[in-house]
């Protein structure tokens, strides 16, 4: 066997991050490959499942050795020993544009499609300091492989999902508006919002709980993917994902709105809109269906795997770190994790 990554860690900084991360550990357990967590204090821990092992402190992910760090955020410390693997967090998110190659924290990043691959490989060939793989998106092996549930229900389910950027936001816009229709018990309404929330937006969608609208946390999207009919959302990029599983989608002030999204500008539209994605249209299913393909085609559920062969990739060729040293955002990491070894 050449060689290859296989003490692997996987870097998790909010709680989406282990549905992003999972497939890895998973490819990486039938490959006989250790995978252990690093789970900062952001996330939960509570969320590790049975058999999933994380470290406590940044010594033990020394003692550890990874080859390779897989982070879906933006950053990654330097100071842990392996090469840093950029997998990302969303599905083209070109909301804010992509800065990710600018903070020079990653030696690899592996894309989703060919809409951040084309961004990211004229950088990679000017710097030089990392790498480009098309492998699709590691999250979308969990969403494609969800089994399906037995249970049925009986009125239409809407996914409420927002951005944390404000300026890009609906949930303050739309709050009235929900908290209006959810005292129908025409629809139930499935609410989640982005970790990254404002606090005081986030407490006041929990308090609108009742018999017609539930909140939950980021740790159950997939599951809310498949139960929902139907996602009001915004610039999120939770919306792609649920695009790709060819269901409607209501955006407020999307920015780059298109035939295959339903777009209001106003939050007393939003009722109107329910009722056009609850029903048939073939013109709009066929504009979805188009997106979607554009959005990635790795739909086959194996990009952990070609992830993986990237990382593989790295160690057999003997590649060198020649990142920034990045000082700055390295000691605030230090700070969070509170270490200052050398």
């Amino acid at each position: 066997m050449g060689k290859r990554a296989n003490n692997l860690l996987l870097y998790a900084e909010r709680d989406y991050a282990f549905d992003i991360l999972r497939p890895i550990q998973s490819i990486a357990m039938a490959e006989d490959r250790k995978a252990r967590w690093f789970i900062v204090d952001s996330a939960s821990r509570e969320l590790l499942r049975d058999g999933e092992v994380a470290l406590n402190n940044v010594p033990d992910v020394i003692a550890f050795a990874p080859d390779v760090v897989f982070a879906p955020g933006d950053r990654v410390p330097s100071f842990f020993p392996g090469h840093k693997v950029q997998v990302f967090h969303g599905l083209n998110e070109d909301k804010r544009g992509n800065i990710y190659p600018e903070r020079g924290l990653f030696d690899l990043y592996c894309t989703e499609g060919p809409t951040r691959t084309d961004m990211l490989l004229p950088l990679a060939r000017q710097r030089g300091h990392f790498r480009v793989r098309e492998t699709g998106w590691v999250k979308l092996d969990s969403i494609l492989s969800f089994p399906e549930s037995a249970e049925t229900f009986h009125r239409p389910q809407i996914l409420y999902a927002s951005t944390f950027t404000e300026r890009l936001s609906s949930a303050v816009d739309l709050y009235a508006e929900i908290k209006r229709l959810s005292q129908s018990t025409v629809h139930q309404w499935l609410v989640t919002l982005h970790p990254k929330m404002a606090t005081d937006v986030v407490q006041r969608y929990r308090n609108l709980a009742n018999e017609n609208l539930q909140f939950f946390e980021t740790d159950k999207v997939i599951e809310l993917l498949h139960r929902a009919d139907i996602m009001v959302s915004d610039n999120s990029s939770i919306l792609q994902e649920f695009l790709l599983l060819k269901k409607p989608v209501i955006t407020y002030r999307n920015r780059a709105p298109g035939p295959h999204l339903i777009n209001v500008l106003r939050a007393e539209d939003l009722q109107n809109a329910i009722s056009n994605a609850l029903a048939p249209d073939s013109a709009r299913d066929s504009a979805i269906s188009e997106y979607a393909t554009n959005v990635t085609t790795w739909l086959d559920g194996a990009s952990a795997k070609r992830v993986l062969a990237a990382a593989d990739e790295l160690i057999a060729d003997g590649w060198i770190d020649r990142k920034p040293k990045n000082f700055w955002r390295n000691f605030k990491m230090r700070r969070q994790l509170h270490y200052f070894s050398l």
